[in-house]
């Protein structure tokens, strides 16, 4: 053949292959359609395919054969029973190197491995080329000839063109294989999903429909495909709004729905409705529109709503009568606290006058019975103060009117004020110890006096008779810019589980109730408080069978001296 013609033979091989390429989708009768060609084109009599083993790297034959296989029994029973691993053999350099082999004497080149074996094959010359896949070399045409053919430099060269473009198969296999998994997982997870899908085409009709979807509007999916979705699935009176909304986006391009979360009501065969969730979409396949939507029932949400609106009605209700009570409460505490003070005021003048040293002499059984009366007017009168003090802070913050004052005169003070309880309860000496470097402090006297004092009458009621009771004030803080009052007790101590509670309003520690100790559970919740109106705090610290220490931290007055006169 003249090389002008021989070139344009081999043009139009490398057009055909290359317009085969471009239409199958599977390797095999591209590959059929290239091997008859080339033999066709060459006048070698047989072409063969081989492929990658299913495990291993090794390539095998793949049993197509084209051209006159009958006549080379010996090269056929060879080629099935071969493995051709990379860099072995001509199919072995082909998959290595990823470029053509030719060999024109087989039977003396000792790389062509199927050449080795006793029997002689029947064959002389070949040449292989690879078809490269995006990933490599994923298959191998070869070609045999009964006559010794010298190297071919041109057919080679487009015998690797060839190969790049049966590669194209091979990736648009793939390519195929890949969206068609892709698909089947995407179907897989619509179909199991817990929401309804649904979708329909441009004209309204229902293309798809999940399992969920079934569940949830009671309609098969063989009942629904191919139906107008408003008439399955969308209450009467709205189905022409729904229609015009389909038709407006079609001719518009616009949509009030489409990407929004929209809770809509759903229709069932029987004529129900019930609450339905919904995200539309809209996506365009092969020119065509296509809506789709995930739909889910928020019958139950809708139900919890209502339930959590009727509870937080009935709490709304039940905090104002609440407040209604506590008010009522509180008015009653203040009337009654105030009914007592009057009489208590008047019970405890006229003790005064029996007891005074000028009043008439009254015998050791009277003078003892007075010595009660005046205890217990005086605890009464306590209480009733505790229960004022409580019932202020409660109904608002508690009112301070600060002053520069001495500790040393606060200390005093509360002293003075729990002199009488610490007699009566065994004679607790109370010591007292006022650090050089401790002056004045901003404070409504009269509280802190009342919240030192209440920490010295509880000392003094948990410690045995006769024990000591430490108050001791220094200065704190980095800078001593604090001071702090600790009062520390020789009693029983508190538990570490009941230390968190101590300050909690009407707590009793299980010391207290055991031992009948006398107390409402005010004093320390109220001298906290009084702490904290003045910026400061109150703190506790018990080792059982030990004693306690409360100590008060206030914020010392600035500028203020050494408390020591």
């Amino acid at each position: 053949m003249p090389e002008v013609e021989r070139e344009a033979a081999l043009q139009a091989l490398l057009d055909n292959v290359t317009a085969v390429a471009g239409t199958v989708h599977e390797l095999e009768p591209a590959a059929r359609a290239t091997l008859a060609a080339v033999c066709e084109l060459t006048g070698w009599p047989l072409g063969h395919l081989c492929v990658p083993a299913d495990i291993g790297d090794d390539f095998v034959s793949s049993g197509l054969w084209v051209g006159a296989i009958e006549r080379f029994p010996v090269l056929q029973e060879a080629t099935a029973r071969a493995h051709f691993p990379p860099g072995a053999g001509t199919i072995g350099q082909v998959i290595t190197t990823g470029q053509p082999i030719w060999s024109s004497d087989m039977s003396r080149d000792p790389f062509v491995l199927r050449a080795r074996q006793e029997r002689d094959l029947g064959v002389r010359a070949v040449f292989a080329f690879p078809i490269v896949a995006a990933d490599g070399v994923a298959a191998v045409l070869e070609f045999f000839s009964d006559q010794v053919v010298p190297r071919d430099e041109t057919l080679l060269r487009v015998m690797a063109s060839l190969g790049h473009q049966l590669g194209r198969v091979i990736d648009r296999r793939r390519a195929h294989q890949m969206l068609e998994n892709s698909r089947q997982r995407l179907q897989q997870v619509i179909e199991t999903s817990l929401e309804g899908f649904v979708s329909m085409n441009a004209a309204g009709l229902i293309t798809d429909w999940n399992s969920a979807a079934e569940r949830m509007f009671h309609r098969s999916r063989d009942e629904v495909l191919g139906r107008p979705l408003h008439e399955m699935i969308v209450p009467p009176r709205y189905r022409a709004a729904d229609q015009a909304g389909r038709i407006r986006f079609l001719l518009t391009g616009e949509s009030k729905v489409l990407g929004r979360r929209l809770e809509l009501t759903g229709w069932r065969p029987d004529g129900s409705e019930f609450p339905i969730e919904l995200v539309v979409w809209a996506a365009q396949d092969g020119g065509e529109w296509t809506f789709n939507a995930f739909v889910h029932d928020i019958t139950g949400r809708r139900r919890a709503e209502a339930a959590l609106r009727e509870a937080y009605i009935a709490e709304q209700a039940t905090v104002t009568r609440l407040r209604e009570l506590d008010e009522a409460k509180s008015d009653f505490v203040a009337t009654v606290s105030h009914e007592f003070r009057t009489p208590l005021t008047s019970i405890s003048g006229y003790l005064e006058i029996f007891t005074d040293e000028d009043a008439e002499p009254v015998s050791e059984r009277q003078r003892r019975m007075l010595q009660a009366m005046v205890r217990s007017t005086g605890q009464l009168q306590h209480l009733v103060e505790d229960l004022l003090a409580v019932n202020t802070i409660e109904s608002g913050p508690l009112a301070v009117e600060p002053a520069q004052v001495p500790v040393r005169r606060i200390l005093d003070e509360a002293v003075r004020a729990t002199a009488g309880e610490a007699r009566e309860s065994g004679g607790h000496p109370v010591r007292v110890r006022l650090d050089a470097d401790v002056g004045s402090v901003n404070a409504d006297r009269d509280l802190l006096v009342r919240a030192v004092g209440g920490l010295l009458s509880n000392a003094i009621k948990f410690s045995p008779a006769g024990a000591p009771v430490a108050v001791r004030a220094s200065a704190a803080g980095e800078n001593g810019e604090d001071v702090s009052i600790a009062v520390t007790d020789a009693g029983a101590g508190i538990e570490a589980d009941e230390l968190p509670h101590i300050f909690d309003r009407f707590y009793r520690a299980r010391f207290a109730k055991e031992h009948a100790i006398r107390g409402m559970g005010l004093g320390l919740s109220l001298a906290r408080t009084i702490a904290q109106a003045h910026g400061g705090s109150l703190t506790a610290a018990s080792t059982p069978g030990e004693g306690s220490t409360f100590t008060l931290t206030l914020p010392a007055a600035a500028g203020a001296g050494s408390g020591r006169g």
